[in-house]
């Protein structure tokens, strides 16, 4: 899954949570598990970038872009982890 999947899944399922309509207990297990797979496929990337940091050979610039970079991760995770919050709290 790529970048641009993962923020056109996120969007997904965001949309089908905001839009109220009902999601089957099927539908609400196989949207948990693509999110705690996203969630951990971000935390995968920002372990990776943390790893590149510590390297004493990057350079600045690059160093600005592993941050930047880590902090979509990051972002794109909270966001999947709220996602996660709201269809445990459905089953509940």
């Amino acid at each position: 899954m790529g970048i641009r999947d993962f923020i056109r899944y996120l969007e997904e399922h965001r949309e089908r949570l905001r839009s109220g309509e009902s999601i089957s207990a099927e539908e609400r297990s196989e949207m948990l598990k693509q999110a705690e797979m996203m969630v951990g496929m971000a935390e995968a990337a920002i372990k990776e970038l943390d790893s590149v940091l510590k390297n004493r050979r990057i350079n600045l610039p690059e160093e600005h872009a592993v941050r930047f970079a880590q902090d979509v991760f990051r972002h794109l995770r909270d966001e999947e982890e709220r996602v996660k919050e709201r269809l445990r709290a459905l089953s509940s």
